[in-house]
């Protein structure tokens, strides 16, 4: 490493939240580089190496987290030996917010610095989130927040009324809401001499549409999602325009399946905004978004009534929505 001073700290990060970015922050700053030990154990919901993705995402540049499949000793000598063994070279400087942590400094040779014991700075524990992870959701950081947040996905025909109720059950949750890419898209090429549709550019409007929820869902204070439409609502239009399926397609569906389905009924009146062109195909269209819903096995309900009805109806279901404790 040059010379720099060596950083460690160590924890199983199980949930990474904000506590575990303030330590990284303070640690990395202090040294030239700091290597984060990543403890994984058998009975713990999250992966490690999600935990490790999501907690890299929060680092610092010169952060670098390491994943062990030990957990833990209470004991600081062994525990101590087994950093050294992992660590690429014996640190300088230990961080940890924990009172062990000087002991097992000590054991490696290395001085200790404490960040934050009181949680005076971030005062949340990973305990908590995992006792009450909705309650707690906004605790944890962003990419974890985006990997764990329940996805609800309005779906439907044209002109049911998707957008608004989107934006307003998002308002309702104080939550983020995605919106349709797939419109911006075809916003873009109308002017085009030539408007035949490919394949392709199917493909790349649900590829972008989830890459969306990916990026807002960082975002998701109360552990849910809006959005306005998915990969299976894409593949609908795909069926429309195309008068086929895509395989590849199809399987960007399978791979993105959300909590829920919201699917806005026929009963909202059509209205021409200037860019709407499948009335006659809104019926059709309808069931075979239905139809898809239910083939994904994701649990599916048809809204329908004044948009305060839809509204109201919507939180119901996301209220049932289980978030069952981590472990």
């Amino acid at each position: 490493m040059g010379g720099k001073r060596i950083g460690v700290t160590v924890g199983k990060f199980n949930p990474p939240h904000l506590g575990h970015a303030h330590l990284l922050r303070d640690a990395a700053s202090r040294v030239g580089h700091l290597f984060v030990i990543l403890a994984d154990h058998a009975d713990q919901t999250l992966d490690a190496a999600d935990r490790a993705a999501w907690l890299q995402d929060a680092a610092p540049a010169n952060a670098t987290v390491l994943v062990t499949p030990d957990d833990i000793p209470v004991a600081n000598e062994p525990w101590a030996k087994r950093a050294l063994e992992i660590l690429p070279e014996p640190p300088d400087v230990v961080f940890t917010s924990e009172p062990w942590g000087p002991g097992w400094a000590e054991a490696m040779g290395a001085a200790h610095h404490m960040v934050d014991e009181a949680r005076e700075h971030v005062p949340v524990a990973a305990n908590r989130i995992r006792a009450d992870l909705r309650g707690n959701f906004r605790w944890l950081v962003p990419a974890a927040k985006s990997a764990l947040s329940h996805r609800v996905v309005i779906a439907g025909a044209e002109s049911t009324g998707k957008t608004t109720l989107a934006e307003a059950l998002a308002r309702r949750l104080q939550t983020v809401w995605v919106p349709e890419y797939g419109r911006s898209y075809w916003e873009g090429r109308r002017y085009a001499a030539d408007q035949r549709w490919s394949r392709n550019e199917f493909r790349h409007i649900a590829h972008t549409q989830h890459d969306l929820m990916d990026d807002l869902g960082r975002r998701a204070e109360d552990g849910v999602l809006v959005a306005d439409t998915d990969a299976l609502v894409t593949a609908v239009w795909h069926r429309r325009y195309m008068h086929a399926d895509d395989d590849a397609l199809e399987a960007i569906v399978a791979a993105h399946r959300p909590a829920v389905y919201l699917v806005a009924g026929l009963d909202a009146p059509w209205t021409q905004d200037g860019t709407r062109e499948s009335e006659a195909e809104r019926g059709a269209m309808h069931e075979d978004t239905l139809a898809r819903c239910h083939a994904s096995g994701v649990a599916t309900h048809v809204l329908e009534g004044s948009l305060e009805e839809r509204v109201d109806a919507a939180c119901a279901v996301i209220d049932a929505l289980s978030f069952e404790p981590l472990a």
